[in-house]
């Protein structure tokens, strides 16, 4: 499936969010939501790649906001690292 420059910078988003693939199709109303599942599964596929940053960007954004809590002697946030 081809996307829009849009398409990905909203995929990123959502991802980013924490939305499921599946409701990543539905909210943006892709044809095919098992041909969006192939897409995000191939790597190299323009698709996977915007999905795997916002994801990536909400992994890096608690690892960084764990940390800080451990260094401010969070007892939770200093057991998690």
């Amino acid at each position: 499936m081809d996307y829009t420059a849009e398409q990905l910078q909203k995929i990123k988003e959502l991802a980013h969010i924490l939305t499921p693939a599946s409701e990543i199709s539905a909210l943006l109303e892709l044809k095919s939501e098992d041909e969006f599942l192939l897409d995000i599964a191939t790597k190299g596929n323009p698709a996977r790649i915007a999905f795997m940053r916002g994801m990536a960007d909400t992994a890096n954004d608690l690892r960084s906001k764990n940390l800080e809590l451990a260094k401010a002697c969070a007892p939770s946030a200093i057991e998690q690292c």
